[in-house]
């Protein structure tokens, strides 16, 4: 009788995770074509713009690196959890994204303009890579158009918060603008009920996510159930409420103050509850396939 692990064909075990020769040197040309982007994004960056590194730009290392992590746990969840020949999302994929998530993590802890400015081009290349590649082929899931929109969201928000262009830097009318030597600056509490900017930007986030459940799970744009969507962009809205409030709660009871960086926490605690439901129905409308 032959031994479990006499039996066991590692190269049949990649390949039945589309890891195989052609896979691998197409990603290898995506690196490469990435990379390249990304240096030409970056010296036109340096010529053009200015980077103030301050909390904007580090919120958005922080923001990037967990949309990433959430990508490549949903690779592996995927590839592991679907039968064989099924996944939509691709391992060969997870080290230019362990690159760009490592880069980000970097910008999270080091605040200089260099780095963001990377970062930066790097995100910038991957989404006109992954756009190009998107609409040539059939090769991108919901799951990879879904988090280059997140990041081109993301790379709004940094422009918001940290970048100008070097015309509007000189013509300024003071040279004095946010920089890393404000990062440190004490934070001030923040009171729970956030302000209504940002709600009304989680509730339109929230809807956006349940129209993107919807089509998850097989829905066309035409026919969008509108009862569900509210009601699961409410079930995601109640969940972070209430997942906010135990720590939101604890701080102030035991300080006799309101937590500070309270957005912050909120948004990221949104987008892992949002990560849950939304990859739950992947899966399920995968299964149902």
């Amino acid at each position: 009788m032959s031994s479990p692990t006499g039996s066991f064909d590692p190269l049949a075990a990649l390949a039945a995770r589309g890891i195989d020769l052609a896979a691998l040197g197409a990603a290898y040309l995506l690196l490469l074509a990435t990379a390249g982007l990304t240096i030409a994004a970056f010296f036109a960056a340096r010529n053009l713009l200015v980077i103030s590194p301050n909390r904007g730009s580090r919120d958005y290392g922080i923001y990037v690196s967990l949309a990433l992590a959430a990508l490549l746990i949903a690779i592996i969840l995927e590839n592991e959890s679907l039968p064989a020949g099924s996944a939509t999302l691709h391992y060969v994929v997870i080290p230019q994204l362990a690159t760009l998530m490592g880069l980000h993590l970097s910008i999270w802890y080091r605040q200089e303009p260099w780095v963001v400015t990377l970062g930066a081009a790097a995100t910038t290349a991957t989404i006109l890579v992954g756009t190009l590649l998107g609409i040539g082929t059939n090769l991108l899931g919901p799951a990879y158009w879904m988090t280059l929109l997140a990041l081109t969201a993301l790379l709004a928000f940094l422009w918001h918060k940290a970048v100008s262009t070097q015309r509007a830097f000189i013509n300024a009318s003071s040279i004095y603008i946010a920089s890393k030597e404000t990062l440190d600056a004490a934070m001030g509490p923040q009171k729970p009920w956030l302000g209504l900017p940002q709600w009304t930007a989680l509730v339109a986030a929230s809807l956006g996510l349940g129209v993107a459940n919807s089509l998850l799970r097989g829905g066309g744009l035409e026919d969008i159930p509108a009862v569900e969507v509210a009601a699961e962009s409410a079930l995601v809205l109640v969940v972070t409420v209430l997942v906010c409030a135990v720590p939101a709660i604890s701080y102030w009871v035991t300080r006799k103050a309101w937590m500070p960086e309270l957005t912050r926490f909120v948004w990221l605690a949104w987008m892992v509850v949002g990560f849950a439901l939304t990859y739950g129905n992947y899966l399920n409308s995968l299964a149902r396939a």
